[in-house]
């Protein structure tokens, strides 16, 4: 078994157990931070992640698809980690007795008149610290274009939307559905709220004037114009058997929680 182990900079110490632990059950032939990794080719068998969600989606963008990866968990939520650095033993013992299961997660691709960027949370346009709102336009396919007055947009995947959508007031998506959400920043009218289209629409977004581009957390250019679509990428996320979205979010953010 041909296996990489990726780490986020401050987990060194506990990437060199897991790396050690893995040794005893198969060559280790990447060992590295997440910042000095551009692309995990495909003759690996599995990439073991040490980090948070971010160092995962770091991971999933560079990872070829057929590639699976397993997250563990060492930031706070750990939406995308399966395991907690201690449950590295658990994580052995399920892949031996096949109590693994696949949780695949797509990808969106960014367009603009600069680059082209991969998306697992999401992509957002916003306004600079002290300009003005802008007015946004949104055309899905050839549908009646949508504008709205706000300070910027949030366009998540399934998996986005747990993360800022969430914390605007859009709704959480559960994984399995092919769907992209549509999310205002601020908007000037209260009605103008969260949307979900198919994942098989082109979304194209405008705006009056240029604001901040920033993919998955990470701000990349200046634009006032850009094209979102469900990318032909994605990436396999092992999970142990009996894994349940719902749970994951009753557990994380205490949704659904019985309180009484």
């Amino acid at each position: 078994m041909k296996v990489a182990v990726i780490y986020h900079p401050d987990r060194i110490t506990t990437a060199r157990k897991l790396k050690e632990r893995t040794e005893m059950e198969g060559e280790v032939v990447i060992f590295e931070k997440t910042e000095n990794v551009r692309s995990i080719p495909g003759n690996l068998d599995l990439v073991l992640v040490v980090g948070g969600d971010g160092t995962v989606i770091r991971v999933a963008k560079v990872v070829h698809d057929d590639v699976p990866i397993v997250g563990f968990k060492a930031g706070r939520l750990g939406f995308l980690t399966s395991y907690s650095v201690d449950e590295m033993e658990d994580f052995f013992e399920d892949i031996k007795n096949d109590r693994i299961v696949e949780d695949r997660r797509w990808l969106l691709e960014i367009r603009t008149g600069k680059g082209v960027y991969l998306a697992l949370n999401d992509v957002v346009l916003q306004k600079d610290v002290e300009g003005k709102m802008l007015e946004i336009e949104i055309m899905v396919d050839d549908h009646s274009p949508l504008w709205f007055f706000a300070d910027g947009v949030v366009v998540s995947t399934p998996t986005g939307s747990t993360a800022y959508g969430l914390s605007l007031g859009g709704p959480m998506i559960a994984p399995d559905c092919d769907v992209i959400e549509i999310t205002p920043m601020a908007p000037q009218f209260l009605f103008t709220r969260s949307i979900l289209i198919p994942s098989k629409e082109t979304l194209s977004v405008k705006t009056t004037g240029s604001g901040n581009l920033v993919v998955d957390g990470k701000a990349v250019e200046k634009t006032n114009e850009f094209a979102v679509y469900r990318s032909e990428k994605s990436v396999r996320i092992l999970r142990p058997k009996g894994f349940d979205f719902f749970k994951v979010i009753k557990g994380k953010i205490g949704y659904g929680r019985r309180i009484v």
